[in-house]
Parts: structure tokens; C-alpha cells; sequence
């Protein structure tokens, strides 16, 4: 009977996913309108697709396993995520105009306008489909647990990860068709469901656990301390929180969600509603996860703390609900990242090489949506194991775009030259030692492999940069860009698009 009731909430959810996307479905005017949802959505839609990109499901999982396994070293995703706001506040002047004023429909958009040229843009389009493979296969691995504790016991776990490989797939049906306005509008239905229910769910067990004698006072000191120095080094909760904060914009599912605003004034009220949002849904998450760690065999399984949890309560109706939660958060996370990747590909790698008009686009964006899903279910069926060491070191060399992204929307001098081989160096340099550190660098007191390679990478893009100035057009062409989001309100006439660069 349990297993008719997990499986028939997940068939309520997806007939409320459907029905958003119906109620809001509209043609797509051009392949911008596909790829940025028309640039129509304000900021209530912004904060709750910011939400659903920045918290997928595997922060119910991994997160919330790290804080329960290890203690108050995985808040730092609360620390992180308030820097990352920050951020998105600053850019998003910049960012959205020139997006609006340009014709930017991606994030290598972004970078071939800035700094011109056509390596600009296919270097970081290359760099974010290889990085978002890992990430989106370990998404349907995550799927599987999710169809495995809602089986209660029916299924294996091998095929519920097929189970969820393939809810997954067929949900990219809609969002081929639909582009980043169907993935929009369903992060505002999903949020509903993985933060807002989510909270009032984590209050629930919160008070659960205190009650049932699993409140701090119980808690090893050694988890409700930070760690200062040890095997990982001091400076290794530095580098988690730095590169959390600044590769997160990185990533390209996130960044497109700056060009789907309304106007300037959208993404900057979603950037600080989002901050208390986030503050309370990812401390009560952390919270509960931390006070979970006292129970028996959460410590044989950080990871799956949450659903150990809700097994001691008993009943199915709360692993069902967790199972929802993560369902919600890790559905829109697959969206936007499918969704950014296949525009990326048409975009900036297809269509570089092989000019084609919006009809061209869109059908060269479904195919590598389709394409590459299919290729990631079947890695994922693959049941591999070290994916999340991977996972690990696609982060770090994506957040080496945080240098010639941050550097060139705040500082004029930065050229195409160190854009491209600085990302190139840093890359290199990152994934070399991921693949003897792939966590943390001993001999450098804990900083990671993404730090060093941002090292290299700032040294290559700042040198590059005074060795070689840019040209007198280049200065008039990258001043005339800053100049035209300088005074509000200031008429500016239309300037070449990043293809026309």
C-alpha cells in the first residue's frame, strides 16, 4: 500500500508541473524569446527560480549529509550562499543591460561581447558542457534515491535509479519545447513545494528531534566546533566558502536566470528577497540535518540523514514528503542546467561555426537538450562510483570563469587574450591537481585545486592585460559598453551584438 502512495504523489506532482506549463505556454517569438523566456519575469518568479537553481536536491542529500556527518562546517553554505546575493546585486546592472541592449541569450554571450572574438565564447561554452555532465548524471543518480525510499523496499536501488532516469527524461519533453520560460514558470511551482513546504516540513522534524532528547546538548563538542586546522588545513572552509560563493555564477544554469528578468530593478529585488529565503530554508535544512547526526545509523549514511530520519518517526507519509521536497528541488535544477547547456551548444558552438537563422537555433538547441539527456541517463544507469569525485573537479574548473566574468564586467583593461588563456591555464591547472587532490591540497593547508588554478588564472588575465593593451578601437568599443550602463535612464543607441563583435 506504501509504495501505491509514494508513487501516486509523485503522479499529483507532475500533473501540477504539467499544468503550470499548459496555463503559461505561449510561442516562442524568436530563439531569444526560447532562450531567455523573453526577458518577461519579475522578481517574486526570479527569486523562486534563483532558489530552485541555487538549492538542488543534492543539498538535501550532500549538504544536509556533511552538516549531519560532520557539524557546523556545513553551514557554510549559509555563509557562501549570502556572498553569492552579494554578487548577483552588484552584477545585475550590467549584466541585464547589456543582455537586453545586445541580444545576450548566454553567459559565453556575455563573454563575446566583452572581450570580442570567437574563442571568447566557444572556450567557456566548451568548458560548461563538459562541467555540467558529471553534474547533471549525479542529479538522476539522486533521482534513484529518491524512487528508492518512496519503493519502501519494492524496488532496488539500481532500478529506482532507472526509475528516476526516466521521469527525468520525460520531463525534458516539455522543456525542449517549452525553453527557459516552461523552466521559469515551474521553479516558482517547485519552489512552492522544496522551500516553502520544505521549511514548515523541517520545523516539524526540528522539533521532533528536541523533543525526543536529540537536541545540542547531545551534540560531540568536536561537531559544534569549527575546524582549525587538522588533516584538512586552516585554510581549506576558506576555499569552500570563496568558491562556493563566485563559482556558483559560473555555472551556466544559474547565470541565464540574470537575463530572464524584467528589468534591472527585478533581479536586484530577487537578490535580496532571496537572502532571507534562502537564511531560513538553509538553516532549518542544516539544522535538522546536524541534530539528525545523534541518531543510530546516521552516521553509517550522512548522506541519507533525512530519510533515516523520517524512517525513526515512522510512518510513510514523512519520507514521502522529504521524497517531494528533493523531487521538487532537484527537478528544477535539472531543467535550468539542460535547458542553458543546449542553447549553449547551438549558440556559442553550432551556430559560431555555422551561421544559421532562429529556426536553425531552436532545432539545433532541442537536439543537443535531447542529446545530451539521453547521454547522461545512460551514464547514470551505469550505477558508477566516483562521479561525485568528478563532480568535485568539474566544479573547480568551472569556477575558473570567475575571473575573466567578475574582472570583466568591473574593470575595462582586461583583453581577449588573458580572457582565454588564463581560463585555459587555470582550467588545466585546477584539473591536474583534482586528479591527485581531489579535495584539498595538504602541502597548502587545505586550499583546493579551483583556488590555485584562480591563482594562475588572475596572474595570466592581469599580466596579459598590462603586456598587452588593448588596442585604441578596443578601448572606444569596451569604454562605449561601460559607458552605456553608466547614467540611468541615458539614451544609448543600439550596439553590435556579440556575434557582430
Amino acid at each position: 500500500m506504501n509504495v501505491f502512495l509514494g508513487y501516486g504523489m509523485v503522479v499529483l506532482f507532475f500533473c501540477g508541473v504539467l499544468g503550470t506549463l499548459y496555463v503559461h505556454r505561449r510561442r516562442d517569438a524568436d530563439f531569444t524569446d526560447y532562450a531567455v523566456g523573453g526577458r518577461s519575469f519579475g522578481s517574486g518568479y526570479q527569486t523562486m527560480s534563483v532558489l530552485n537553481t541555487w538549492f538542488p536536491g543534492s543539498v538535501f542529500i550532500a549538504d544536509a549529509g556533511m552538516a549531519a556527518g560532520s557539524g557546523v562546517i556545513g553551514f557554510h553554505l549559509l555563509v557562501y550562499g549570502l556572498f553569492a546575493y552579494l554578487l548577483m546585486y552588484l552584477m545585475s546592472r550590467r549584466v541585464w543591460m547589456w543582455g537586453e541592449r545586445h541580444g545576450l541569450r548566454t553567459q559565453s554571450d556575455l563573454f563575446g561581447l566583452r572581450y570580442g572574438g570567437t574563442a571568447s565564447r566557444t572556450v567557456p561554452a566548451l568548458i560548461q558542457v563538459l562541467v555540467n555532465f558529471p553534474m547533471t548524471v549525479l542529479g538522476m543518480q539522486a533521482m534513484g534515491l529518491i524512487f528508492y525510499y518512496i519503493s519502501f523496499g519494492r524496488l532496488s536501488y539500481s532500478q529506482s535509479v532507472l526509475a528516476g532516469v526516466l521521469v527525468l527524461v520525460a520531463r525534458q519533453f516539455w522543456t525542449v519545447r517549452m525553453g527557459m520560460r516552461g523552466v521559469v514558470v515551474t521553479d516558482f511551482y517547485q519552489g512552492m513545494i522544496a522551500y516553502v513546504f520544505g521549511s514548515v516540513l523541517l520545523v516539524g522534524l526540528i522539533v521532533y528531534l528536541a523533543v525526543n532528547g536529540h537536541g545540542f546538548a547531545r551534540l560531540p563538542l568536536e561537531r559544534l566546533t569549527l575546524p582549525a586546522g587538522g588533516d584538512s588545513g586552516g585554510l581549506y572552509l576558506f576555499a569552500l566558502t570563496f568558491t562556493g560563493s563566485v563559482g556558483g555564477w559560473c555555472l551556466s544554469g544559474m547565470f541565464v536566470r540574470l537575463f530572464t528578468a524584467d528589468g534591472v530593478r527585478s533581479v536586484k529585488r530577487s537578490a535580496v528577497f532571496v537572502m532571507p529565503a534562502s537564511l531560513v530554508f538553509a538553516g532549518l535544512l542544516l539544522t535538522a540535518a546536524l541534530l539528525s547526526g545523534t541518531l543510530p545509523g546516521v552516521s553509517d549514511d550522512p548522506d541519507r540523514a533525512l530519510f533515516t530520519l523520517a524512517q525513526h518517526i515512522g510512518g510513510p507519509w514523512v519520507v514521502i514528503a522529504i521524497a517531494l521536497c528533493v523531487l521538487a528541488a532537484q527537478i528544477g535544477m535539472a531543467d535550468g542546467v539542460l535547458q542553458s547547456v543546449g542553447t549553449l551548444i547551438s549558440n556559442d558552438l553550432v551556430a559560431v561555426y555555422r551561421p544559421m537563422d532562429d529556426k536553425g537555433r531552436l532545432l539545433a538547441a532541442k537536439i543537443s537538450i535531447a542529446v545530451y539527456t539521453v547521454a547522461s541517463a545512460l551514464v547514470a544507469n551505469l550505477g558508477l562510483s566516483n562521479l561525485i569525485t568528478l563532480s568535485i573537479m568539474a566544479y573547480q574548473g568551472v569556477v575558473q570563469l570567475a575571473v575573466p566574468q567578475f574582472l570583466g564586467l568591473f574593470w575595462k583593461r582586461g583583453n581577449r587574450t588573458g580572457t582565454v588563456a588564463g581560463t585555459v591555464a587555470g582550467f588545466v591547472t585546477a584539473a591536474g591537481l583534482s586528479a591527485v587532490y581531489p579535495t584539498f591540497i595538504p602541502w597548502l593547508d587545505g586550499l583546493t585545486s579551483g583556488i590555485v588554478g584562480l591563482a594562475v588564472n588572475l596572474a595570466v588575465y592581469v599580466g596579459c592585460a598590462y603586456l598587452l593593451p588593448q588596442s585604441t578601437a578596443e578601448r572606444r568599443r569596451v569604454g562605449e559598453l561601460f559607458a552605456a550602463t553608466a547614467v540611468s535612464g541615458a539614451p544609448v543607441a543600439r550596439s553590435r551584438t556579440a556575434e557582430e563583435v
